[in-house]
């Protein structure tokens, strides 16, 4: 039985990058004390991110299992398609958008473990940046086997999610109208696309025929994603403990700093939950009235 999204545990920091501590503890070892709070400001980003983008992922999917409710609603029946108002869209595309911006600050997160791993270079911050350098020969210390793994996964995977991002955040609403239908044997589905050319510069040119399945493309790219943060994690491990064949099975270390230390006193701060006031009653005292 395949659970709902409302019912699917986030899956934690270890299951997504199991020796993700592993490294950060080789790295932490050779960072001098007064560098360590920079270095984990920096490094804890990573499993952050991609847990915010398998976040996005189970939310998507809960406002298409709400999207096509409306079927039922509307007493549509089988072979039936309905193109969804924008009230249904809008959800769906704020998951997206979501996830995109998750999946891009998941790949630039990688670069200040590949900057200081297993010495310190002097890299770009983002890893697109670093893909043109690399193209470049730019960066000749760089690990070779690094290196190839971040072009193959770039020219796959990485370019097509800038170049969705890039057009979410900067020039268009990139998802597609859906259209919410009921197959012959009464199985709901819904037709949810992004644009076939991602790097498109002008807006008014997405394409969308045949266009690219939403869902399909997001929990690809973030399997595709998970992989290879996992390939460069390992060597990385390897290239900071060349002689320990034990080092993934002796401490790790939880890089966490989010914000000043808690400090715990008599007097209880902090918001209700739940919090007293609602988003649609901002919207209703906010907004001025038809």
């Amino acid at each position: 039985m395949v659970k709902s999204a409302s019912e699917t545990t986030l899956p934690s920091q270890h299951d997504i990058l199991p020796h993700l501590g592993v490294l950060d503890r080789l790295l932490i070892e050779k960072t001098p004390d007064e560098r360590v709070p920079r270095v984990q400001r920096q490094t804890e980003q990573l499993p952050y991110y991609l847990r915010g983008a398998c976040a996005a992922v189970h939310q998507l999917e809960s406002a298409r299992l709400d999207a096509v409710t409306i079927l039922d609603k509307l007493g549509i029946g089988p072979r039936a398609q309905f193109v969804l108002p924008v009230d249904k869209v809008d959800p769906l595309s704020f998951c997206y958008d979501s996830f995109l911006f998750c999946m891009r600050r998941a790949f630039d997160a990688l670069v200040p473990y590949l900057s200081q791993c297993p010495t310190n270079l002097s890299l770009p911050s983002s890893m697109n940046d670093l893909v043109a350098g690399i193209r470049k020969n730019k960066w000749a210390d760089l690990d070779s086997e690094i290196t190839s793994e971040i072009l193959a996964f770039w020219d796959s995977v990485g370019w097509k999610i800038k170049g969705y991002q890039d057009q979410a955040s900067h020039k268009a609403i990139i998802l597609s109208n859906c259209v919410a239908f009921k197959r012959g044997d009464g199985v709901r589905g819904l037709r949810m696309l992004l644009p076939d050319n991602p790097d498109e510069k002008r807006p008014s040119e997405l394409r969308y025929a045949p266009g690219v399945p939403a869902m399909n493309f997001a929990t690809d790219s973030l399997g595709a994603t998970i992989v290879f943060a996992n390939a460069l994690v390992e060597r990385m491990i390897d290239l900071m403990a060349p002689d320990d064949s034990d080092v993934r099975h002796t401490g790790v270390v939880a890089i966490t700093m989010r914000g000043f230390p808690l400090i715990m006193s008599t007097k209880m701060t902090g918001e209700p939950v739940p919090f007293p006031v609602e988003v649609a009653d901002v919207v209703k005292k906010s907004a001025p009235r038809a």
